[in-house]
């Protein structure tokens, strides 16, 4: 916080916190005359339940403050409702009855839970004292002014100060560590010296003395405008970001640009009625300044309620010591940081962006980057390495070329695909075992690693019995109500009546079996012959991805790359294919290009529409050469730049010159291409120049196509440097002979192996022969 501003609202509460009234009902204790010194806050504070008396009708003013009675007060100083008091005290109820002393726990538990919830301490704290026997005996000023501190929400602010100054007579007395505490409080006017100009850190503090300072407090807190914001007890919406410009709009509200990793760039609009806080005191929209970590809280419409300064964010990246219960240890600099992760940290895991509910914390992850603001608060965090968790059905398990693949049908109906590397532990049972074609239709789990997104275990269920497929009609057993369901793996139609115990969700959200429709598509969960579960979804899903594969044939397979990078592959009938759209104009499916952002629709767990949009190449070069591997082709780019870059790329990325479908083997050195990438991965290419006006060429024959359209030979070259290239040559309106000058036809005349010279010159990667000679 500016000290400057930190002095100006210390005087500017002065008055205020000297206004200290009697309520017109109050409380009278036997042992507070009208004439004791203490005798207005007092009266207050018990008023307002702050403070309370015993049973006998005293107060006892004098009596020394012990750990326990010093946390209830500063619990009460919270400003937490009695709703969610409750709440608190009932989520942290087996902690409390862990933590405190027997003798406590009917009176003090309550509070003690609020505490801890707020922050005035911590469990360990809690736990530390207990053991000590702590909680009983007196605490120190100087302790008290550091719980104080934090149940006023200021903590934060007290860490922050890197120069301040005390005025004490004994400051040198004052702990190090509760300095900042000491300070915070004196220059609000919270607490105050003795009559010598000593604080006395180390002595105890009175009933009297303490109802004081609990007054002055609640009335500077009121003046401040600070409320306490327990980030699990709220409900609204909420943006978050570092302000990386700020300016002001016509209507006089405040438009904030945020940058964050997590979200990207965004605006919005601040209005003038909006709260501001910073240190989470009240201030104005002049303390927004760019650099600054902020988040918005928003209203049931959108709009921006509060914004919540909280600093310039610091990082920190290590090793993740443990991940438990929401509370992440990471190894960053030789020291282990504990963090808490709760609804206001956005978080990724791998390359998804979301909140906390995307961490599995069963998944090992092995590093971590925190991003931590001047509130201590874990901002944001990002996971990488470890696994994810994913369960669903077993679609198909394939294996060629000693590869096995397994497809997962989720219960949803969308289907992830996964190569099982060799060794993997796949457990049927719970006990080692294999994956077969006779594994269709179990349950599965399988845990993914997040860097390969390859399977690392898989376990099999096939004692438990499932059935997946659209619901298409309804019926009733006697007085139960039965379903019917189009089984996907069989094809074949199934009823079973539903438990009365059932637990029914449709989208994630519960329903009873009165309310089940028919249309959707369910995984139901049979037991006894009944449903004991059924997980339901509309009968469309929409996936959305990266269209990262396309493989033609009778059945074109398409290879979606998702977000998380798990990969949905999906099979298409070549005569019988969806509706295709790109770039919002009808399409086809030859027209699909690798590196397409689409959003494919499934109906009952088959492609109903696909719709792409395709990407703007991000780099541009010349083919300097071209190597011909078994993964694919190897392509050394020589950038506009002058640098030199090198890529494999493999068969089903996609290859286009003047809008019509190539391959990868008619790339040539020379060539001017466009390419679309990500990371070291060439996702499409266009030709959009040839540098070559060659006018023969030799080769090997491959393979030819005599179809009166099309009439094509594909022919291997291999030029002076020994590089490997497929070139397709159009002999449609060539003359076809032998060394005799004879004529041959391209269906009899040429075979797989032939030698030709082909005369002729290109367009584009295609050669277009005149003449053509079997050697």
């Amino acid at each position: 916080m500016n000290l400057k501003r930190f002095g100006a609202l210390a005087a500017s509460l002065a008055l205020t916190l000297s206004l200290t009234a009697v309520p017109a009902a109050a409380i009278e204790f036997t042992d507070v005359p009208s004439t004791y010194w203490g005798y207005a806050d007092i009266s207050k504070m018990s008023n307002l339940g702050y403070a309370r008396g015993y049973e006998d009708g005293t107060f006892k003013p004098d009596g020394k403050m012990t750990a326990a009675e010093t946390l209830l007060f500063c619990a009460r100083a919270t400003g937490v409702g009695t709703g969610t008091q409750a709440k608190i005290a009932e989520a942290r109820a087996d902690e409390m009855k862990k933590l405190l002393p027997e003798s406590m726990v009917s009176w003090a538990a309550k509070e003690m839970a609020v505490a801890v919830e707020t922050g005035v301490l911590s469990l360990s704290e809690l736990d530390a004292l207990s053991q000590a026997g702590a909680l009983a005996k007196t605490i120190t000023r100087e302790n008290i002014c550091m719980y104080l501190v934090r149940a006023m929400q200021l903590e934060p602010l007290a860490k922050s100060l890197s120069t301040y100054s005390l005025s004490y007579k004994d400051k040198s007395s004052i702990s190090a560590s509760l300095q900042p505490y000491v300070y915070v409080l004196t220059n609000f006017g919270i607490v105050k010296g003795t009559e010598t100009g000593n604080f006395d850190p180390k002595g105890a503090v009175t009933r009297a003395q303490m109802t004081a300072m609990l007054s002055r407090a609640l009335t500077f807190m009121e003046s401040a405008g600070i409320e306490t914001e327990l980030s699990e007890y709220t409900t609204y919406g909420w943006q978050a970001g570092t302000i990386s410009a700020v300016t002001t709009a016509g209507d006089g509200a405040t438009v904030l640009t945020l940058t964050s990793d997590f979200q990207g760039t965004r605006s919005y609009s601040i209005p003038s009625a909006a709260k501001i806080y910073e240190d989470n005191m009240l201030t104005t929209a002049s303390a927004l300044k760019t650099g600054q970590y902020v988040r918005l809280n928003l209203t049931a419409g959108g709009a921006v309620s509060e914004a919540r300064l909280c600093g310039v964010l610091t990082t920190y990246t290590g090793s993740v010591s443990s991940l438990a219960d929401g509370q992440l240890s990471v190894l960053s600099g030789g020291a282990v940081k504990n963090f808490a992760i709760d609804r206001f940290t956005d978080v990724m895991v791998g390359k998804t962006a979301g909140d906390r509910s995307l961490i599995d914390e069963d998944a090992g992850y092995a590093t971590a980057v925190c991003y931590v603001d001047e509130m201590n608060h874990l901002a944001g965090v990002k996971l990488s390495g470890g696994t994810q968790l994913v369960t669903g059905l077993v679609e198909n398990v394939t294996t060629a070329s000693g590869v096995t693949t397994l497809r997962v049908a989720l219960f949803n109906g969308v289907v992830y695909t996964y190569k099982l590397p060799s060794g993997i532990a796949v457990t049927v049972n719970g006990v080692l075992g294999s994956l077969t074609t006779g594994n269709v239709g179990d349950y599965v789990q399988v845990r993914v690693s997040n860097d390969s997104m390859e399977a690392a275990s898989v376990a099999v269920d096939t004692v438990t019995q499932y059935v997946q497929g659209p619901i298409k009609r309804l019926g009733t057993v006697g007085t139960a109500k039965a379903v019917y369901i189009t089984d996907t793996f069989t094809g074949k139609e199934v009823s079973y009546t539903v438990s009365s115990s059932a637990v029914i969700t449709y989208n994630g959200e519960s329903r009873t079996a009165s309310q089940i429709e028919s249309g959707w598509y369910a995984t139901a969960l049979i037991s006894n012959n009944m449903i004991a579960q059924l997980t339901a979804y509309s009968g469309s899903v929409t996936v959305e991805g990266t269209l990262t594969s396309i493989n033609y044939g009778t059945t074109t397979v398409l290879s979606v790359t998702k977000a998380d990078g798990n990969v949905v592959t999906y099979n298409l009938d070549i005569t019988d294919l969806p509706d295709i759209a790109r770039d919002g104009k009808s399409s086809s499916i030859d027209r699909l290009r690798t590196g397409d952002s689409v959003a494919v629709t499934l109906r009952y767990n088959e492609v109903n529409k696909i719709a792409a949009t395709s990407r703007s190449a991000n780099l541009t070069g010349t083919i300097s050469r071209i190597t011909m591997e078994s993964a694919g082709v190897t392509m050394e780019l020589k950038l506009s730049d002058g640098s030199t870059e090198t890529y494999t790329v493999s068969e089903g990325v996609s290859v286009t010159q003047n809008g019509s479908s190539s391959n990868i083997y008619s790339l040539k050195p020379g060539y001017a291409v466009a390419l679309v990438t990500e990371g070291d991965s060439v996702i499409s290419i266009a030709i959009t120049g040839t540098a070559s006006s060659a006018t023969s060429l030799t080769g090997t024959v491959l393979l030819t196509n005599s179809s009166s359209a099309v009439r094509t030979m594909t022919v291997q070259v291999t030029d002076s440097l020994g590089k490997v290239s497929l070139v397709t040559v159009n002999v449609k309106s060539a003359s076809l002979l032998d060394l005799s000058g004879a004529s041959l036809s391209l269906s009899n005349g040429f075979a797989a192996g032939d030698t030709v010279i082909a005369y002729g010159s290109y367009d584009g990667a295609t050669f277009v022969a005149t003449i053509v000679i079997k050697q």
